[in-house]
């Protein structure tokens, strides 16, 4: 296969973001496996989901809960048929109206134009802590949670 271009990725990337099944739709493989690493209790689109269907479904949760207000890509890099994004993403929680904001980095590996594996690593503390509403570790004046 050819290397896929940065723009590519970028296409693709920028439709995972909008959380929009028809829009993610052409880029999965029938036989795609993706795992969403994240609390299945909080979170419950999370975890491993094999097959087209499985992965649209799974996008499908989470628009239903979620509405995605502003993307940025932090970072994105591309070698030959796989892809790699740091994204921000900023949503809007529909049951409550709450912002929270998101950080992920997903790996993509492409076969004839299609995601064939993916993996989204989100910092779910951070998730977590703004869902919740708390703090989830540590003393509020701890080295590494003091704002800089």
């Amino acid at each position: 296969m050819p290397a896929i271009t940065r723009e590519f990725a970028a296409t693709f990337f920028a439709a995972l973001a909008t959380r929009d099944p028809e829009k993610i739709a052409p880029f999965v493989a029938d036989e795609a496996e993706w795992l969403m690493v994240g609390p299945i209790e909080l979170f419950p689109y999370c975890g491993q989901h094999l097959g087209k269907a499985a992965v649209l479904a799974a996008y499908a949760r989470i628009r239903e809960r979620h509405n995605s207000v502003e993307q940025t890509r932090e970072f994105l890099m591309t070698d030959g048929e796989s892809a790699s994004a740091l994204t921000r993403l900023t949503e809007k929680q529909r049951s409550t109206g709450q912002l929270v904001i998101i950080r992920l980095a997903q790996f993509a590996r492409f076969a004839d134009d299609k995601v064939r594996e993916f993996c989204s690593i989100t910092d779910t503390l951070g998730a977590a802590e703004q869902v919740l509403g708390r703090q989830l570790i540590g003393p509020p004046d701890a080295p590494a949670l003091v704002d800089l």
